[in-house]
């Protein structure tokens, strides 16, 4: 079609057009007129499945998505027009609608400062400082203020995020300022431990929370029936490095855009995968590593529908490695075969025939540093300067009807993720996800080693948090 219209163009800025280019200009626009009825009658087709609407987001009535929201469930639109913020919050009886205080980039600074106060990178260290707890209330205000005296009474969040929301999960903003007042005071004193953060009212403590991509979208996964699957877990993670004969600290690429091969020397430990498939328990749960665990290996794979729950321990590398090369996200694995890249790309991703309740991406950054460019790579726009990743609408339209994604590499110190993720998988078929995961967050909350949103906050549930993980 593109092709066509620039024919169309071409042909009619033509100054002295003779019959023959008249002819060809008629017969170009009826052509084009053609392939616009079957583009139109395709998407109309599409539009029956679930999964393609999850990829796009097209319009819906406010009472469609009134009608199956439950009782204590609210939805949060978050939407940035330039610098104005716009709140929409829907409940199954009520719609309100309101104008932000803050700037786009206000919510941007605020956002940058609570992130940097969680997981950041010095002298290529990634170290966590005292959480920014007074900027999580400020953030608070400015995006809920209007709407605080309704929030008491939701038990589960959808918040679909914009702009720079999309790089931070909504669960560790702060509800109440007593707490914040609290944690100053305790501080202030000598030898106070600034990371022990217990007390504070964090959203997420009372509400499970769902990250939303659109509303339309978070009906559809609400839709869509359990998995068929006969097994219930397969873990995937701890790469190989690369062949000796790649340097490995000297930063060398295989080309100007690609991946320094020093990002596959330090794979994640499969510790976490062979805790989650023990925990889950089920006959037939695998857990590939090293060379099982190839790209190729992976796309060569008969048997992905026949799991449930697929969790990743790896790196995703959702943006690019130079600001001017093409943005290509994908999750790394180890190298295969001589077609291997040791990427598992977007693309890639979207192809794999996956029959799964849940796709869990424990990696960096999966879902919350994407640039716009990354997500454009994925054929996904957004009304702000960072998109959700494109890798969790990938894993949906393969087949998923959920995905949770990391927003920080995942800690090691105190067993807080073995706590969170046994939490997690222990009551798998019994609760919903979101309340599984909320209950072992409290957990972490209420210990002071671990109560630092560091350690309990990174996960975010993207489609339906009311979902078990595994369905019936």
């Amino acid at each position: 079609i593109v092709q066509t219209q620039g024919e169309v163009a071409r042909l009619q800025a033509m100054a002295d057009r003779d019959a023959i280019a008249n002819t060809q200009l008629s017969d170009t626009q009826k052509r084009l007129a053609t392939l616009s009825q079957n583009q139109t009658a395709l998407l109309a087709r599409l539009a029956e499945f679930p999964r393609f609407r999850t990829l796009t987001s097209p319009v819906l009535p406010l009472d469609d998505l009134q009608k199956k929201l439950k009782p204590g469930e609210a939805y949060y639109k978050l939407a940035l027009v330039g610098e104005t913020g716009y709140g929409l919050l829907v409940s199954a009886d009520k719609a309100q609608i309101f104008r932000l205080d803050a700037k786009a980039s206000d919510l941007a600074e605020m956002t940058g400062k609570i992130r940097e106060s969680i997981s950041t990178v010095e002298n290529g260290q990634r170290v966590t400082f005292a959480f920014d707890v007074v900027t999580a209330r400020k953030l608070y205000s400015a995006l809920f203020g209007p709407v605080d005296g309704q929030m008491g009474d939701v038990r589960h969040l959808i918040f679909e995020p914009d702009g720079p929301l999309m790089q931070l999960p909504v669960n560790l903003l702060v509800r109440e300022q007593a707490g914040v007042d609290a944690y100053l005071a305790r501080i202030a004193k000598p030898d106070a431990d600034e990371f022990d953060m217990t007390g504070v009212a964090w959203l997420g403590r009372s509400r499970m929370v769902t990250t939303a991509v659109s509303p339309q979208a978070f009906l559809d996964i609400r839709a869509i029936a359990p998995s068929k699957a006969k097994r219930r877990y397969l873990g995937l993670g701890e790469n190989s490095a690369p062949a000796p004969t790649i340097n490995l600290t000297s930063g060398a690429v295989r080309g100007s855009c690609d991946w320094p091969m020093a990002q596959w020397g330090i794979p994640i430990s499969a510790d976490e995968l062979r805790l989650a498939s023990t925990t889950l328990g089920g006959a037939g749960n695998q857990v590939l590593t090293g060379q099982a665990f190839s790209d190729d290996g992976l796309r060569a794979r008969g048997d992905l529908a026949d799991y449930r729950v697929i969790h990743f321990a790896t790196h995703g590398l959702v943006s690019a490695p130079r600001s001017d090369c093409p943005a290509r996200p994908a999750l790394l694995t180890s190298f295969g075969g001589a077609e291997s890249d040791g990427l598992l790309s977007f693309k890639e991703i979207f192809d794999l025939r996956l029959d799964a309740d849940m796709i869990i991406l424990s990696a960096c950054d999966t879902a919350g540093a994407a640039t716009a460019a990354a997500t454009r790579e994925a054929g996904i726009s957004t009304g702000g300067n960072f998109a959700l990743d494109g890798l969790v609408r990938a894993f949906v339209g393969a087949g998923a009807r959920a995905v949770i994604a990391s927003h920080w590499p995942v800690p090691d110190d105190f067993d807080a993720t073995k706590k969170l993720m046994s939490g997690l998988f222990s009551n798998a078929a019994n609760i919903s996800v979101g309340e599984s995961m909320r209950q072992s967050q409290v957990k972490l909350m209420d210990n002071p080693e671990t109560s630092h949103p560091y350690y309990w906050s990174g996960f975010a549930i993207i489609g339906d948090a009311d979902k078990p993980m595994i369905g019936g």
